[in-house]
């Protein structure tokens, strides 16, 4: 379980930092608090208790008795669930939820109370969540987790989804949830002590929260944990040092003083007045985003009419229009390494390997395949298959484990395009002639977004491989969820007669445009049921602004250039990341600066602990401060906590290695600012115990006994009901900047 009081329960984790001793003990980097929890197969019963606990620690409310309404803004993304897909080009989005909050307490001997209304838009539908909280005992020794009620209600156009409380009382703790949206949880556990006690939950299934149904009885001592679902009766050491530690978020901060380290040109709240409604929001490179506002609901314009902008951080009032495209085009460009610097680093491509390794039965015909550089063999071999859908690209070994060989005399004339996590994206190998050694050249791209109409911008670009026309746009609704929004034969090729399956457009001020066509489709209603595409988005292949030559292509063939110093590509889509949205200044019409994500270097640590990738060189992304990813990652098994293939069932795809606190980095330097030299240290991070086996006789475990608990029934409020006893009235009007974003007081 990743509930709080629980997960102290299960581990009572901390994470140490080692900063170096220059560091302030008053710096940021020493005072920010790190956020440890255990992760187990309970968790799917209470993912949405956990977000709302997410969001109430993110409001801070700590720090805001009896200081007034407030708003603050919490970051959505940070708070769902952790893992899925690498390869998203969501991963810097944010998604900021806003909350009016009210936090108050009458005397030290009168509980704190607090009330949240928040509301978060989510491709144009608006969720609302209401929560009531009653605090009357911090926690201490006994009791451990506090004494205090939260009591909530998660509302969609009026209708309940999901609808819960968590008590904790001095010796137990109840949660209840029910509804259409929630997975109908109910959980009693004694609470006396972190130390031992038992408990029961019960999973009815339903619509939200995760797995099926399932009841699972466990107990804790000091050292062991042990679960049983009915089935699978597991036991599980509480020790740290035996656990599998994953880190989803991770702070930087200046080597030199320990303060936060951002980016030159971050992201920054804002607030829109459109149609006599205020609207606050957030703006960064990934997108711009209102909450109770659908963006996707005003015609794409430059500005848009009657829609101001207001910055809201702390002393800045400037004001701002707002321009929209539903299309992105970004621009990717070449920075170099060698190949011997991607030795053991695991990276996909798309190619057809009949016949081109040394195992034709485990790899055959076309596929997005796992491959990996040794340096010491002087080859490549494949390890693996991945594949992407709907919900992320998913890795998955060979059939036998086996790592073929890939062909020599095949790399000697095809190049390999394709990504690494651990390269920073896009990745280009180009064919030598002969057979590739550690010298040979690796080029990896760094990215912006063109403003649609600014200048500098490519007027004309041709694509081969994956390439929207206004045909296939047109038919692509009702093609059923297999369509493919690409035309003119350009779903899968590397290769085409001249002029035969490629596709020319133009860009300008409206987007990119495919015969006076424009190649935007951005409303979800505009995509198949069941589509691969309408979660993502649409996106093309590599775009370039030159026509496609013969060169090193095969006989009377037109293909790529296999070492483009740059190239573009086109994304369009329901969600934020896959639109053009710009602020320009109202003064003088310039456009607002954000800044894009940038590579950072770090060498892994040696040792067991980083696997294969101890003692590589990789690239990290940095989006700003929180924001540091580019970790490697694989699955495990929520059952056991071993090590799972990605394509099993219920698998979780989770980072293979933490980064250490105190780890140094250095932020290379930009245009507009020098290098930074980083520590870094871990914000939130989740515990997987070690597995002990099955609870035998011989098992530690075996002598925990497993007891099922009364489970809590009823007794659910409504915060929102002016009848019921823990109504939080009427939302107080604020008009002033957020004082939180994401748990930091402005």
């Amino acid at each position: 379980m990743t509930l709080r009081f629980y997960k102290a329960a299960l581990a009572a984790a901390t994470l140490a930092g080692t900063a170096a001793q220059a560091i302030p003990s008053t710096a940021p980097y020493v005072t920010d608090p790190q956020n440890v929890y255990v992760q187990d197969d309970t968790s799917q019963g209470i993912g949405n208790l956990n977000l709302v606990l997410c969001v109430i620690s993110s409001l801070d409310p700590g720090d805001m008795v009896n200081a007034g309404a407030y708003i603050a803004l919490v970051d959505m993304n940070k708070c769902n669930s952790k893992g899925g897909g690498s390869n998203s080009s969501a991963t810097g989005a944010t998604n900021y939820a806003t909350a009016v909050v009210n936090v108050t307490r009458a005397s030290n001997a009168d509980p704190m109370v607090g009330k949240v209304w928040m509301s978060l838009t989510e491709q144009g539908s608006t969720t609302n969540v209401y929560a009531y909280l009653s605090a009357t005992q911090s926690p201490t020794d006994a009791p451990p987790y506090g004494v205090f009620r939260m009591d909530y209600i998660g509302q969609k156009n009026g209708q309940a989804g999901f609808n819960g409380y968590v008590d904790s009382q001095p010796g137990t703790i109840s949660f209840l949830e029910t509804g259409a949206n929630s997975s109908n949880t109910a959980l009693t556990m004694s609470a006396g002590s972190t130390t031992s006690g038992s408990g029961t939950m019960n999973i009815a299934g339903g619509g939200g929260g995760g797995g099926g149904a399932a009841t699972f009885n466990f107990a804790y001592s000091s050292s062991y944990f042990r679960r049983s679902d009915g089935t699978n009766d597991e036991c599980f050491d509480r020790t740290k040092s035996n656990a599998a530690v994953s880190v989803w978020q991770y702070g930087t901060y200046n080597a030199n003083d320990g303060s936060r380290v951002d980016q030159a040109n971050p992201g920054f709240p804002i607030v829109a007045a459109y149609g006599g409604a205020t609207y606050y929001g957030y703006a960064n490179y990934w997108g711009i985003n209102f909450q109770g506002l659908d963006l996707n609901s005003i015609a794409d314009a430059s500005p848009i009419p009657s829609l101001t902008v207001t910055d809201q951080r702390t002393g800045n009032t400037t004001g701002y229009n707002l321009s929209k495209v539903g299309g992105k085009l970004t621009k990717w460009t070449q920075a170099s390494t060698t190949l011997g610097a991607l030795d053991g680093i695991p990276f996909s491509f798309g190619a057809d390997l009949t016949n081109q390794t040394s195992d034709t039965t485990a790899v055959s015909g076309w596929n997005n395949w796992i491959a990996q550089w040794s340096t010491a063999n002087q080859a490549f071999t494949v390890t693996g298959i991945q594949a992407c859908g709907s919900n992320g690209c998913v890795p998955s070994a060979l059939a036998g484990g086996v790592t073929p060989t890939i062909n020599a005399s095949f790399l000697n004339t095809n190049p390999i395009t394709g990504w690494s996590d651990s390269f920073g994206g896009n990745l280009n190998i180009p064919a030598t002639g002969v057979a590739h050694t550690v010298a040979d050249h690796v080029y990896y791209y760094t990215q912006s977004t063109v403003i649609p109409g600014s200048s500098g911008e490519p007027t004309a670009l041709h694509c081969l491989s994956q390439c929207p026309t206004a045909a296939a746009l047109l038919a692509f609704p009702g093609g059923g969820s297999s369509a493919s929004p690409f035309g003119n034969g350009t779903a899968q090729q590397w290769f085409s007669a001249p002029s035969a399956n490629t596709v020319s457009y133009s860009f300008g001020a409206t987007g990119l445009l495919e015969g006076g066509s424009s190649m935007v489709l951005e409303q979800q209603s505009q995509y198949p049921s069941g589509s691969m595409y309408a979660q993502g988005g649409i996106m093309t292949g590599r775009l370039f602004d030159t026509a496609f030559s013969s060169v090193n292509c095969p006989s009377g063939m037109v293909c790529e250039p296999a070492n483009p110093a740059a190239y573009y590509t086109w994304q369009t889509g329901s969600n934020q990341w896959s639109q053009s949205l710009w602020l320009t200044k109202a003064s003088d019409s310039s456009v607002v600066l954000l800044d894009a994500p940038q590579n950072v270097p770090y060498t892994v640590p040696t040792g067991a602990a980083y696997g294969s990738f101890a003692g590589k060189s990789i690239l990290m992304q940095f989006n700003g401060f929180g924001n540091l990813f580019g970790v490697p990652g694989y699955c495990v098994d929520p059952v056991t906590n071993a090590t799972a293939d990605c394509s099993s069932s219920g698998s979780r795809y989770v980072p293979m290695f933490s980064i250490p606190d105190g780890a140094a980095m250095t932020l290379p330097a930009t245009s507009t600012a020098p290098a930074i030299p980083l520590v870094v240290k871990a914000l939130d991070a989740e515990v997987r115990l070690g597995n002990l086996g099955a609870s035998l006789p011989s098992s530690p475990c075996a002598s925990m006994t497993l007891t099922t608990r009364t489970l809590p029934s009823g007794g659910l409020h409504d915060p929102t009901a002016s009848a019921d006893s823990e109504y939080l009235g009427t939302m107080p009007t604020v008009t002033a900047a957020p004082k939180v974003i994401d748990g930091v007081l402005q």
